[in-house]
């Protein structure tokens, strides 16, 4: 019989064992992220809510942004070890956490000092507040799309207006147009640029020469900069992240970085967060709505998780699961290019996520929305979502691809399987 990833328990959540080593020498650990391990009865987000998104619970869910594989086990383990004292009261930040994050970000070019970093619960919960503490209502903020839907809802919610600045799709590859960015920006009057690096949902790594020309574009107009660097740590070669405030101290002076181990660890539920900020009344303006809502610090567990992460063992972590990623994008590339040609798969230079352009294979959004639940029973992002009133998402999807190889290739077969009930165009 066929094995079905949906719904099926394939580990008990009490099992104390570790599905992710192969090794116990802690030289050569290598970690296995081929077992497929079930969510269910964890009230995850991903699972819990097919109902409410899909309309039906029989979709295998490949959307929420986080990762159908284990948390890296040192990171558990430093945890667990917490858990053996039996007090969990009120603490305070330690360094030890600000230099784990200094560190961290050095693999960057990036240097940054204890006085720059400024806690938030997640990086959307950053930018929310960034909007909010950082420009007035009625004010413009600019995004480019297709990007992550908070980005466009956050100026909304805060009575901002909404500014649109379309990337280009040039040979399936998103460019940006550097003449319509600065006249969005000077039609508008323009205070603030969530920028996404790298972009969300293309994977798109922003090269340090674009950067520098956002920048000082931003710079000649007094714009501030909020750049979303959360997948910055799942880039593949011969890519590189550049911290858009790494560039200058003056590009750095109107910029709040933001960031977080989560996606890269798997520490979604945790909620992590931190903003680096270098300009001292940017930060005092930032840290003014922080303590509105009473925002200071990680929960305890955060800071544990934080800690574990951000070291050479993370980083090995970090590398390991980079080659399954490459696994997982080869094999859907390879899969659409036999059994969907019409199907433009682009493929990411940073994160698990893949942007899939559908739009010759269907002649509405909502077709392809019905084949791929009713039909595919695939629960993917939904890519009118990223898009705006610009439509820059209609007839994209994207997938989650941070799983393991039996769930990827149960997903591939329920495509296939649907093909030959394609509606006819």
């Amino acid at each position: 019989m066929e094995k079905n990833y949906i719904n099926t328990v394939t580990m008990s959540l009490n099992d104390e064992s570790s599905p992710i080593l192969v090794t116990e020498n802690e030289e050569a650990t290598m970690f296995n992220f081929n077992l497929p391990i079930s969510r269910v009865g964890t009230h995850a987000e991903k699972y819990d809510l097919r109902k409410q998104v899909f309309g039906t619970e029989d979709v295998l869910p490949m959307w929420v942004a986080d990762m159908d594989l284990p948390t890296p086990p040192f990171v558990l383990n430093a945890i667990k070890s917490r858990l053996n004292h039996t007090l969990l009261g009120y603490t305070h930040t330690p360094d030890s956490v600000y230099q784990a994050i200094i560190d961290w970000q050095k693999q960057h070019a990036y240097s940054v000092d204890k006085s720059q970093i400024v806690f938030t619960h997640n990086v959307a919960n950053g930018f929310f507040m960034a909007v909010s503490g950082l420009t007035r209502p009625g004010d413009s903020v600019l995004v480019q799309l297709p990007i992550y839907p908070p980005f466009i809802k956050a100026p909304k919610l805060h009575d901002r207006t909404l500014v649109e600045a379309p990337l280009q799709l040039v040979d399936n590859r998103y460019e940006i147009d550097f003449d319509a960015f600065e006249k969005a920006i000077v039609d508008n009057s323009v205070k603030l640029f969530l920028l996404c690096n790298p972009q969300n949902p293309s994977g798109r790594v922003w090269q340090e020469s674009e950067l520098h020309i956002l920048a000082e574009i931003c710079l000649k107009h007094n714009v501030i900069i909020v750049s979303d660097e959360i997948h910055s740590d799942m880039v593949y070669a011969p890519h590189k992240h550049v911290p858009i405030a790494s560039l200058s101290e003056q590009i750095a002076n109107i910029t709040v970085t933001l960031s977080s181990p989560g996606k890269t660890f798997n520490l979604g539920g945790l909620q992590i967060g931190y903003a680096i900020i270098a300009n001292p009344k940017l930060k005092a303006d930032y840290l003014k709505i922080c303590q509105q809502n009473s925002i200071d610090s990680l929960n305890l567990f955060g800071q544990i998780a934080l800690s574990a992460a951000y070291t050479q063992q993370g980083q090995q972590w970090r590398d390991e699961l980079l080659i399954h990623f490459s696994h997982n994008i080869d094999t859907l590339e390879n899969f659409f290019a036999k059994e969907f040609p019409k199907v433009k798969v682009m493929r990411p230079e940073a994160s698990y996520l893949v942007w899939l352009d559908f739009r010759e294979m269907f002649r509405s959004h909502q077709q392809l929305k019905e084949w791929l639940i009713n039909k595919a029973k695939l629960g993917l992002n939904d890519g009118e979502s990223f898009g705006g009133e610009s439509h820059a998402g209609t007839g994209f999807m994207r997938i989650n691809l941070a799983v393991a190889k039996p769930v990827l290739e149960q997903a591939l077969r329920q495509l296939k399987q649907a093909k030959y009930s394609l509606p006819a165009l």
